[in-house]
């Protein structure tokens, strides 16, 4: 895959390698796209969490429970597998 950047994007990425961050500019993407990634899952947990403060009697307060914690787990897969991602 080949990925066209603007110059001034292309100078980040070739700051960060040459500051000795990253080993490469493939480096510099990857962690970009996991970080991007972990944004929207987070923001598709506290989305979660929003849901289901109505329905809980603590309003979202304290730990979830196991099966609190399944429910979320399948949720974050079968968005995964809906962006393509496994």
């Amino acid at each position: 895959m080949n990925v066209s950047l603007p110059p001034t994007w292309e100078q980040f990425v070739a700051s960060q390698v040459s500051a000795g961050e990253f080993g490469n500019a493939s480096e510099v993407v990857r962690e970009a796209l996991r970080l991007l990634r972990d944004q929207q899952e987070n923001r598709a947990l506290e989305e979660m969490r929003a849901a289901f403060a109505g329905v809980d009697p603590h309003g979202g307060q304290g730990e979830p429970t196991p099966q609190d914690r399944a429910l979320i787990g399948q949720a974050i897969r079968r968005h995964r597998q809906g962006k393509g991602r496994a």
